[in-house]
């Protein structure tokens, strides 16, 4: 008997997808930890509820291209195993789609950046002593993350439980 499946295991299914392809894929680490930093920087520069919005759109266009990017390879990888020139060029035209939307999201943030306030932001955060260390700390945190990943970071973290 076939169980019926509910809205709940679709979301379900959908959000392991996303957890896997952050966990497994460097370059989703990049744009999540580029994503937050834009939507702090436009939240700290007081962007309208408009503006805001259209940062959360392009950023959920990237990161669901990046995903959809790693699914054709995946699938690309499991359909043939040997070096294949058709194969080759259905992830260089899903990598490109990813490189075509991250560009369209710097035409976004171009147009919504490029005003006084952001660098009157930037200055306000360099040059505040707390708010300086903070996102130094921020910037190595961020590059652990994207270096590592969560499975390498709980490992770190096993060893020195382990060795400590």
């Amino acid at each position: 008997m076939n169980k019926r499946r509910t809205l709940i295991h679709s979301f379900r299914d959908a959000f392991r997808g996303a957890w896997e392809c952050l966990k497994r894929e460097r370059n989703m680490r990049v744009h999540l930890c580029a994503a937050c930093y834009v939507l702090f920087l436009g939240a700290r520069m007081g962007f309208t509820r408009g503006e805001m919005a259209l940062l959360c759109l392009t950023i959920g266009a990237v990161m669901a291209m990046e995903t959809m990017n790693t699914a054709v390879e995946k699938l690309c990888d499991f359909m043939e195993r040997r070096q294949n020139p058709h194969i080759r060029l259905v992830k260089d035209l899903a990598a490109g789609a990813v490189v075509l939307t991250a560009l369209g999201a710097l035409g976004v943030g171009l147009f919504l950046f490029l005003r006084w306030e952001t660098w009157h932001t930037v200055v306000e955060l360099a040059t505040h002593p707390l708010s300086c260390a903070l996102l130094v700390l921020s910037l190595l945190a961020a590059v652990v993350f994207i270096v590592l990943g969560p499975r390498g970071i709980r490992e770190l973290f096993r060893r020195e439980r382990r060795d400590g």
